[in-house]
């Protein structure tokens, strides 16, 4: 009986190994490497290469220059020095922004009385009275003879002129006999020296016909006490920005170009086109010599800048050439230059090249270039290796 126990426990003991070795060795087994698997993981992985496609494109590297923003020209047309005064007030305006100001043409009422768009070389020094005569009654002649009006250009204010000048007023509404100018017998028809025919604070100087209002100064209620008074702005064009370029870049800047303005201050970005590209070298706003060269916005103009701007002009070549990236090229210690193309197979192989012309990170392909260098393959511009 006791050697039939002792059987058993042998059997037991013996099942029992087993399983702890069986067990063991499942979950030991996963770690358990020979020396050659621990030498290859520890080596680092093959590197990949990293390729570019050659293409046919345009190069463009943009030049970058200081500018500043100028205000767009426009004519004043400011009070007569005769028309300040406490009791001069607008009673009416006629104009509008946008309107065109015609010589002859009633701008505006002052306490009633009408004020006229002329073209005359100089301000009225006087009023002009019955039979006045000098350069300012000449001036009003040829003024009236522009306008329609068949006057004899003799410098003295005769009949034939007051006659004139009479139908001048009633073709534009009103009657000269009603306006209180005189300062004697109050008749504009007394042939009496002190009869005011044309008071010189109706004139409104212009130097042309045909300007557009693009800014009305007053109101109606305003009183015109303020010699410094500007009535309307003619003509005002949007602002322009200027700059100046050097001798090596003159060339490669011509009108209609693009050009993207920076504000330094605000950040504030637009659109603008080369108007411009000066002939002669002159002073520009960094205080550099170049050649002068105008911009003007193609989309809304920057309002209130800084004055420091910054000008990316776009310059682009007038043709497509073949070109890679700057880092597909690679130079041998003799001073040559390759690139490596990069077959479907990750095969390689180095073909001499001629760089030509570079801009914005790429650079041409000289041509005649190597067998197989042509537009689509991919070049070898850098290899990537794992961190490990």
């Amino acid at each position: 009986m006791a050697g039939r126990r002792r059987f058993l426990l042998l059997v037991c003991s013996f099942f029992l190994a087993v399983v702890v070795v069986t067990g063991g060795a499942i979950f030991l087994g996963p770690t358990l490497r020979t020396p050659q698997q621990v030498a290859a993981d520890a080596a680092p992985p093959s590197p990949s290469l990293v390729t570019a496609t050659v293409e046919r494109r345009s190069l463009a590297e943009p030049v970058v220059l200081r500018g500043r923003l100028t205000a767009g020209r426009s004519r004043a047309i400011t009070l007569p020095v005769a028309a300040v005064g406490a009791n001069s007030v607008v009673t009416r305006l006629f104009v509008k922004p946008g309107d065109s100001v015609a010589e002859g043409r009633a701008l505006l009422e002052s306490s009633g009385k009408p004020m006229f768009a002329m073209k005359l070389p100089f301000p009225l020094y006087r009023d002009i009275t019955t039979d006045a005569r000098g350069p300012d009654v000449t001036a009003v002649q040829r003024m009236l003879r522009r306008v329609g009006y068949p006057v004899a250009v003799s410098g003295a204010l005769d009949g034939q002129t007051r006659r004139h000048l009479s139908r001048f007023y009633h073709d534009r509404g009103y009657r000269i006999e009603d306006m209180d100018w005189q300062t004697g017998s109050g008749n504009a028809n007394d042939s009496s020296p002190s009869a005011v025919w044309l008071p010189q604070s109706a004139a409104l100087l212009i130097d042309k016909s045909g300007r557009r209002i693009s800014k009305v100064g007053v109101r109606v209620g305003k009183v015109l006490d303020d010699p410094k008074l500007l009535l309307f702005e003619l003509d005002q064009q949007a602002p322009t920005i200027s700059a100046a370029i050097a001798l090596d870049q003159r060339d490669l800047v011509n009108t209609g170009q693009e050009v993207q303005v920076t504000d330094d201050l605000t950040g504030e970005t637009r659109t603008a086109e080369v108007a411009s590209v000066g002939s002669q070298p002159q002073e520009g706003a960094d205080g550099q010599v170049g050649f002068q060269v105008r911009c003007r916005f193609t989309e809304a103009p920057l309002e209130g800048a800084s004055g420091s701007l910054r000008l990316e002009i776009r310059v682009a070549t007038a043709e497509e050439v073949l070109a890679v990236p700057v880092s597909a090229v690679y130079s041998r210690p003799d001073g040559s230059t390759f690139v490596t193309v990069v077959d479907g197979s990750s095969r390689t192989n180095d073909i001499d090249m001629t760089a030509g012309r570079s801009a914005g990170g790429w650079v041409e392909l000289r041509e005649p270039t190597g067998p197989g260098l042509t537009e689509g393959v991919q070049v070898m511009v850098g290899e990537l290796h794992s961190d490990r």
